[in-house]
């Protein structure tokens, strides 16, 4: 099955059209800001690029969260119009599940990303070779020690099964590495600051779900976007309180 997927939780976008053979097309930019401008005509140069039409496509995959609001809510609108337009399979990817498949470690790896207000999304994950990557953590956005914390109860839990070091990757690091990598203690050591998740991924990960017969429902398909609001909503607290 052929799928298109898009990437843009992050400030790198990026797309790709996927089959069970591989990857057959993928482009990324820097492009913060820039996602709507961007996103539709590099996914019409892929097409063409290999001689495809919308109808080709079987399936639209998109990065689902956390990341940033603006490109999501781009990613996710551009792929429910996709699947509604051409009655096509939509299927939501956690960012953070495909970034952890784009590390292909082989190993226990902790994806952060920059959430700003000195927070950071993450999740830590036991990887294969293969791409797979099993959960052992759901995605939070916390301040790094706490992140450390749960990273650090989690391997116990695992038992004589946690060995090894942790790879912490992600633009998490630039900013909060030395303190996350304190916390982590001579478990945990740097990978790339500026790894990030891939489209690829999220169109490979989309490829298992639809062999398992999973699709999301357009009607409901919203952002995780991991991060609580700023100020809380306005309550009247009544006279005299």
């Amino acid at each position: 099955m052929r799928v298109l997927a898009l990437e843009t939780a992050t400030p790198i976008a990026g797309c790709a059209i996927v089959d069970s053979s591989g990857v057959l097309a993928e482009a990324t930019l820097r492009a913060p800001m820039r996602d709507l401008e961007w996103l539709v005509p590099t996914v019409d140069e892929l097409l063409r690029g290999w001689d495809l039409r919308p109808t080709d496509i079987e399936a639209v995959a998109v990065s689902r969260g956390p990341g940033g609001f603006t490109g999501l809510r781009i990613g996710i609108i551009t792929a429910v119009m996709w699947a509604r337009a051409w009655g096509v399979p939509l299927l939501g990817i956690g960012t953070l599940d495909a970034f952890a498949a784009a590390a292909n470690t082989g190993g226990f790896v902790l994806p952060v990303l920059d959430a700003h207000r000195g927070e950071v999304a993450g999740a830590l994950y036991s990887t294969g070779t293969d791409g797979t990557a099993r959960g052992l953590i759901a995605p939070l956005v916390a301040f790094p020690d706490v992140l450390a914390r749960e990273v650090i109860a989690a391997l116990g839990s695992e038992g004589r099964e946690a060995t090894g070091p942790v790879l912490v990757v992600g633009d998490g690091l630039v900013r909060h590495g030395s303190t996350l990598l304190g916390a982590l203690g001579n478990r945990a050591r740097a990978g790339e600051p500026h790894l990030h998740p891939r489209a690829a991924a999220v169109g490979l990960l989309a490829l298992r779900r639809l062999a398992r017969g999973e699709r999301d429902d357009p009607a409901g398909f919203v952002p995780i976007y991991g991060r609580r609001p700023a100020a809380r909503p306005w309550r009247d607290s009544g006279p005299g309180q």
